[in-house]
């Protein structure tokens, strides 16, 4: 408590008050016991000169006034200073609240307090009646501490800090020192002009120089591109899109020497051989500003925004021709160079990065549409109203992101996404109208509980649509999760609103066709090779005793009756047990249906019955076979019980 007053003040007021409080509540009864306790551990701190006293931390300033009274009432003894006068008791305070010497004064014996003095003083104790010696030990006790601690000599001032030279201006003379004649003089003036017009003039000549120069060696390119980015290192690494994009601020924005080494490539013609040096000085200056490539897309596209003739779109392709050089110069793919770029200029400018994605898809198709990863870092850049921007484009005709042929590919990658970048993925989709049949390949994919925002997107798109014997064989082929999976359920339930007979109908004919009554060997192989991708009889029926929770009408038409008649002949009796509820829908319509219809509609729950004991039967026979022939009914035995039958008629 002692040392932490001064710095953590709080914390000391906190442990006093517990000592204050915890004699009346620790143990009422053996209040006396505590108190005596804490009083001999406070006397054991005194006469062990851990602390020469104790009033300073109890009568501390930096206690509140509630908290004072309440120790001087519980440790009224420790409370108060030794009766020593003079500037004697503020020394003590002093001392003891900055640490500093040995302590002088020890308090014995409970309220008998006299003043002692270190081993170091010759006079050890000091009554209080005799106030002259007191003052004569005290300065003698000074005297001794000035002479005894000599001041140490003033330090010298430091020495004042070398002159910092600017690391660029250092850099600048090192490398124009291998340079030579007008392109060491024009590198100069670049570096010393301040005006933004002299020096792109500035620039505009050491790029005269390199065109000029037919035989310029490559290492004075390469000391030239190295020189070119310490002198131009802030523009490099500066912003250079505009926050309010317009034609003038665009063209104010390439008005800057390093668009001038641009401007200069992309005027000369493809045939033109002057090119290759200012290509190979592009590539020296990209080893040291990989910033270099995205600046280029970014020039190659603000040049030409304004004009929107036919002629301003041929003269764009043919100026993105110059990033393809550019690319090939550094020895690397194109595809690679415009991922390397996107992933720089999202570090440096997320807003820059926007404004170029509808350009390279534009004018690069084949290699950004299909590319995942360079999809990833636009979804993951963009904003709300970015993208709004990217679907208003997509919906005008005047951007394509994605394509059909690709799409799977890229629904796959981006399960891994997060989750508003799905999200504006699907935007994107639903923007360029994918059909459905190119997506729902993917349902089997995904998982419930991790695939939310893909599953989420696909049910919407499935709402809108109509059933059609693909799409119920792609959703029915979805596992049965557990209830909180509610996928399935509700593109039935959806499709149920509108399409109930057309639903009806394709369960109908999906269910009969995994649970035929009776089949031929050849038959059988036929619609295994057919249902190799559909959904099995118990996959199907799993997600119909799902459904009859949501709706019972669907189960009371015709086709449905008859189709549940004929998949719980084929079942087995433990698939029986398991959807024992959803073929007691199928009783009930059969009681229903003999009572209160004539002999001939009477004959056909009679017969169902017979032809369901004919299966119960075969399938019992059939148990060790496996799960395949206990679904469907094997040929030879089911012609034996049909003539036992009509024998038996017949007699």
């Amino acid at each position: 408590m002692h040392n932490s007053m001064r710095s953590h003040p709080a914390v000391t007021a906190t442990l006093l008050d517990f000592l204050c409080r915890i004699i009346p509540n620790y143990y009422p009864a053996m209040a006396d016991k505590v108190k005596h306790g804490i009083y001999t551990s406070l006397r054991q701190i005194l006469e062990k000169r851990v602390l020469p006293a104790l009033y300073p931390l109890f009568d501390s300033p930096k206690l509140d006034r509630e908290l004072k009274t309440m120790i001087n009432e519980t440790f009224p003894d420790f409370c108060f200073p030794p009766p020593v006068e003079g500037s004697r008791i503020d020394d003590i305070r002093e001392d003891e609240m900055n640490d500093v010497g040995p302590p002088d004064i020890e308090i014995q014996n409970g309220n008998q307090q006299e003043a002692v003095f270190s081993d170091e003083e010759t006079d050890g104790v000091v009554k209080s009646e005799n106030k002259e010696t007191v003052q004569k030990i005290i300065s003698s006790k000074s005297n001794k501490k000035n002479n005894s601690v000599k001041p140490s000599p003033p330090a010298p001032p430091p020495p004042p800090p070398p002159l910092q030279v600017p690391a660029v201006k250092e850099e600048v003379i090192d490398i124009t020192r291998n340079l030579e004649g007008e392109l060491k003089i024009a590198v100069d003036r670049l570096h010393s002009e301040t005006d933004n017009e002299a020096r792109c003039e500035a620039m505009d000549k050491v790029v005269q120089i390199v065109l000029q120069d037919e035989d310029i060696d490559n290492d004075v390119l390469a000391n030239l591109g190295a020189c070119l980015c310490e002198v131009l290192q802030e523009q490099l690494e500066a912003k250079v899109f505009p926050e309010t994009v317009s034609q003038e601020t665009l063209e104010d924005s390439i008005g800057k020497p390093i668009f001038v080494l641009l401007r200069n490539l992309v005027e000369l013609s493809d045939y033109d051989q002057r090119r290759n040096p200012l290509y190979t000085l592009l590539a020296e200056m990209h080893t040291h500003q990989p910033r270099l490539g995205y600046l280029l897309l970014y020039y190659l596209q603000a040049s030409t925004v304004s004009d929107e003739s036919e002629n301003s779109k041929n003269s764009r392709n043919d100026k993105m021709h110059t990033y393809k050089e550019f690319c090939d110069n550094l020895d690397k793919k194109l595809d690679e160079c415009i991922l390397h770029d996107f992933k720089l200029c999202q570090e440096d400018d997320v807003q820059l990065l926007c404004w170029l994605a509808p350009a390279v898809y534009n004018e690069f198709p084949n290699i950004a549409i299909g590319d995942a990863n360079l999809l990833h870092l636009v979804v993951s850049s963009v904003d709300a109203r970015q993208l709004q921007e990217l679907v208003c484009r997509v919906v005008q005709g005047s951007l394509v992101i994605l394509q059909e042929d690709s799409l799977q590919n890229i629904l796959t990658a981006s399960l891994m996404w997060e989750t508003f970048e799905q999200v504006c993925l699907w935007q994107l989709v639903s923007a360029h109208s994918m059909s459905i049949s190119t997506i729902i390949p993917v349902l089997t994919k995904l998982d419930f509980a991790s695939h939310a925002e893909a599953l989420t997107a696909i049910l919407l798109m499935l709402q809108q649509e109509r059933p059609t014997p693909e799409l119920l064989k792609e959703v029915l082929s979805r596992d049965v999760g557990p209830n909180c999976d509610l996928f399935v359920v509700s593109v039935l339930m959806a499709w149920c609103r509108e399409y109930e007979d057309i639903l009806a109908e394709l369960i109908a004919a999906l269910l009969s066709s995994r649970c035929p009554a009776v089949a031929s060997p050849n038959k059988r192989k036929r619609a295994g090779t057919r249902a190799s991708a559909a959904p099995s009889a118990e996959r199907i029926l799993g997600h119909l005793d799902r459904l009859r929770t949501g709706t019972r009408h669907l189960y009371k038409l015709d086709v449905m009756q008859k189709a549940l008649q004929q998949a719980q002949s084929a079942c087995s009796d433990s698939q029986k047990s398991q959807f024992s509820n959803l073929f007691a829908l199928v009783e009930v319509e059969e009681g229903g249906s003999g009572r209160g219809k004539g002999s001939g509609r009477g004959r056909r729950p009679a017969n169902s019955v017979a032809k369901r004991k004919i299966a119960k039967d075969i399938i019992s026979d059939t148990s060790d076979e496996s799960s395949e022939d206990e679904e469907i009914v094997k040929p030879k035995q089911a012609k034996k019980r049909k003539k036992n039958i009509v024998g038996s008629d017949s007699d």
